[in-house]
């Protein structure tokens, strides 16, 4: 079975989250969730995980996601 990665996604494996346009950020963050759910080693889904929620940090810190409602009820 091959990869679920579009191409796009496959050509952005190994670059710096600090390299990449929001949009590819949301690419990278849509595919770090895809393989989290398509690996069967733990440590690779750990890893996945990991890179989804440095991803979501590196959208937060441009600005480029919604503030969270919940969050900000406190």
């Amino acid at each position: 079975m091959n990869e679920p990665l579009s191409k796009s996604q496959t050509e952005l494996q190994g670059r710096s989250l600090g390299d990449m346009t929001v949009g590819q950020l949301f690419d990278w963050l849509d595919a770090c969730s895809k393989m989290e759910r398509w690996v069967k080693p733990q440590k690779a889904r750990r890893d996945w995980h990991q890179g989804r929620i440095e991803t979501l940090r590196e959208l937060s810190r441009r600005g480029a996601l919604a503030p969270d409602p919940v969050a900000e009820d406190g």
